[in-house]
C-alpha cells in the first residue's frame, strides 16, 4: 500500500499526540510512586525510631507505610488503566487507521 507524504505526516502527528498524551500522565504517576517507594526506604534505614512508633495496637507506623504504599501501587495502576481506556486507547486507534491509510 503506497503512502504518500501529506498522510505520513498526518499518521506521524497522530503517534506524537499519543506520546504526549501518555507522558502527560505517565510522569507525574512515575514520580509519585519513586518517591514513594524510595522515601519508605530511607525512612527504614535512617528512621527506625520513627518506623518503630506504635500507631494502633502492635501496628507500628513502617507497617502502615508499607501497607499504604502497596495501596498507593493499586491506587495508580487503577487510575492508568481508566485513563487509558478512555484517553489512550482512542488516539491509539486513530493513529492505527491513519497509520495503515484508512484514516483518510
Amino acid at each position: 500500500m503506497a503512502h504518500d507524504g501529506a498522510s505520513l505526516e498526518v499518521a506521524h502527528a497522530s503517534v506524537k499526540e499519543l506520546i504526549a498524551e501518555k507522558l502527560k500522565y505517565l510522569v507525574p504517576m512515575t514520580i509519585v510512586f519513586i518517591v514513594s517507594y524510595v522515601g519508605l526506604t530511607i525512612f527504614a534505614g535512617f528512621a527506625k525510631d520513627l518506623m518503630g512508633m506504635k500507631i494502633a495496637g502492635s501496628v507500628n507506623l513502617g507497617f502502615a507505610l508499607i501497607a499504604l504504599n502497596y495501596l498507593l501501587s493499586w491506587v495508580l495502576a487503577i487510575v492508568y488503566g481508566r485513563i487509558a481506556a478512555g484517553k489512550f486507547d482512542p488516539l491509539a486507534a486513530r493513529a492505527t487507521m491513519e497509520i495503515s491509510g484508512r484514516g483518510n
